[in-house]
């Protein structure tokens, strides 16, 4: 990428962080008030909130949050797990930027506005090669300059309800490779209601959310290195889903530094156990 396109990208970028900055007095507030109205609710969610929070004082940055994905809001109900009202609009820098895709929003202007106010970039499902490139770019960005990103590896809502391993989309490992100081934190969410994927969850849904920090093990060069920290990163995910749906225990994990994930004591998050119930970034979109 040229020097002028960085520099392009990194005003709009810029401009959008400053902009929904300003818009958190009014949009946090109707957005807390509004996960109110729905009833949802979080386990152990001053747990979670600490716990990230500690994380994020050993490493402010960058981190790519890399969760699995059931519904059309599972981006929403991560920030309102891992942030406070009073952190949306203190530490609006933190707030994780997310990849949602253009057509659940470009419909409409409103949609639009809210979208570029939380931090989103838009992308375009089966997109050219330049749109991709563009997004890819803009990401690796963020990462240099810091941010944080949520990504869904599995590259779209799972139509079984679960994690599958084989579906892996080897965008978020590009990025990782590409971006040495970033950290990965893997979140696994569902509601107690989530049987499958849905466009969002069941009025009332309570949430258990665990996380984990993988330190992803370096597995050749170039691509195969990409697609080995993905492939990393799903099946992280869909351990601690078997983790969630079988049993109660403990929600926040942190690497031993042998190079896998792994537990430490001091973060354990009580709460109850659930009833069982492509390529390119593109792919990580919902």
């Amino acid at each position: 990428m040229s020097n002028a396109g960085e520099v392009s990208y990194e005003a709009c970028l810029r401009r959008q962080e400053t902009r929904g900055r300003l818009a958190s007095f009014v949009i946090g507030p109707l957005y807390f008030l509004g996960m109110r109205l729905l009833g949802y609710r979080v386990r152990g969610i001053r747990e979670i909130r600490r716990c990230w929070a500690a994380l994020r004082e050993e490493h402010p940055g960058p981190w790519l949050v890399c969760a699995n994905h059931l519904t059309l809001i599972d981006s929403l109900v991560v920030s309102y797990a891992l942030f406070s009202l009073a952190d949306h609009i203190r530490r609006f820098r933190a707030i994780p930027w997310n990849l949602p895709e253009e057509k659940n929003f470009g419909h409409s202007r409103l949609l639009a506005a809210l979208c570029y106010l939380a931090k989103c970039i838009p992308v375009r499902r089966g997109g050219d090669r330049e749109d991709v490139r563009a997004v890819l770019e803009k990401c690796l960005h963020l990462l240099r300059e810091g941010r944080n990103i949520l990504i869904f590896p599995e590259g779209g809502r799972s139509r079984s309800g679960r994690v599958d391993p084989a579906r892996v989309s080897y965008g978020v490992g590009r990025l990782l490779g590409e971006s040495a100081e970033a950290r990965v934190l893997c979140l696994y969410v569902r509601g107690d209601g989530q049987r499958s994927w849905s466009d969002y969850p069941r009025f009332g849904e309570r949430f258990t959310l665990r996380m984990e920090v993988l330190k992803p093990r370096a597995e050749g060069e170039g691509l195969r290195r990409q697609r080995a920290y993905a492939r990393q990163i799903v099946e992280t995910l869909a351990r601690m889903e078997e983790e969630t749906l079988g049993a109660p225990g403990e929600r926040c994990r942190r690497p031993e530094g042998s190079g896998e994930s792994g537990k430490e004591s001091g973060f354990t998050i009580p709460g109850e156990g659930l009833s069982s119930g492509g390529t390119g970034i593109h792919s990580f979109v919902r």
